[in-house]
């Protein structure tokens, strides 16, 4: 049996009425030269038996993880299943939005001369059905192209759904991150394999509702600065002073989440080293009136100006 040019990987949970969406657009799907996995961390058999009815429609190969892991440990699980020489990772609550999608993924692959391909995709509301499109501005593609860091301040690349990368078996998610689970695997990716492709088309429907994973670390403050924080710690200790990117997410950390001063931090559970310019952007925030900074285009003028000050 010859070796399938792309890897589906699909990292699962209880939810078949999901799993059947991304199926179903899998078998529609005019390239075919793929295998599906499947880890499924439920904690019956009902995935299992659902799964059983497509073995005659897809290359399908299940396995169901005992004991169950973190979500990041069923992606790394699933990923690892990958004899493909490119991994394509579908969350089960995401799917295809087009028959040729996964041939424009293929094109580009073997086009492209890239290992780190993205497309532009739908965000589609699971309850209410209303989409929202979303492409890289020529701002964000600008940002990206400027520095992999910049995904510490905006996550522009998206979903992981919307990723196929070379597979390197050197690089895996880190599984002790929830939130920025996926920007720390794209910056190592990206450091070690240089540049991408984007494709500018909606390949891929995304959705968005209650029984998201992350749907529960967003804007939590508990999950956010320690994770974000934790990952700083992975790069040089001056990153926020030398990267203008990563300076601007511990301004926002600062700001979002109220603090003034650097013991407030361990009210969010975090009582690590701070990034570098932490106590510099909190003095610099305590000097300006709330109601102001709350202003994007204040809030970016008192950024600059403070970051100018302090960079190294």
């Amino acid at each position: 049996m010859s070796t399938p040019f792309i890897s589906i990987c699909i990292p699962t949970y209880k939810r078949t009425d999901l799993l059947k969406k991304l199926l179903d657009s899998i078998i529609i799907q005019t390239f075919t030269d793929y295998e599906v996995l499947i880890n499924d961390n439920s904690p019956d058999d009902t995935i299992e038996k659902f799964v059983e009815t497509y073995h005659s429609l897809l290359p399908i190969s299940y396995v169901r993880n005992k004991p169950a892991v973190n979500a990041a440990g069923n992606c790394i699980k699933v990923m690892r299943r990958a004899s493909a020489p490119w991994v394509k990772i579908m969350h089960d609550d995401d799917w295809f939005a087009a028959a040729d999608a996964l041939q424009q993924f293929a094109n580009a692959a073997k086009q492209s001369g890239r290992d780190f391909i993205f497309s532009a995709c739908n965000k589609v509301d699971l309850q209410t059905n209303e989409t929202e499109t979303e492409l890289l501005s020529d701002e964000h593609s600008k940002m990206l192209q400027e520095s992999v860091l910049s995904l510490f301040y905006l996550n522009v690349i998206g979903h992981p759904s919307v990723v196929m990368h070379k597979r390197d078996n050197m690089i895996e998610y880190d599984p002790q991150f929830s939130w920025v689970l996926d920007i720390d695997f794209y910056m190592r990716y990206l450091k070690a394999h240089k540049n991408y492709h984007y494709i500018n088309e909606t390949l891929v429907n995304i959705g968005k509702g209650p029984t998201q994973e992350s749907f529960k670390y967003y804007k939590n403050g508990k999950v956010e600065i320690p994770e974000y924080f934790k990952l700083l710690y992975k790069y040089e200790k001056n990153l926020p002073l030398t990267n203008q990117y990563v300076f601007h997410l511990v301004w926002n950390m600062a700001l979002r989440y109220k603090i003034k001063s650097t013991a407030d931090f361990k009210n969010f559970g975090y009582d690590g080293p701070l990034p570098a310019g932490t106590e510099e952007i909190i003095d610099c925030q305590k000097r300006i009136p709330r109601i102001i900074l709350k202003q994007p285009s204040w809030t970016k003028f008192f950024i600059k100006h403070c970051y100018k000050k302090y960079a190294v």
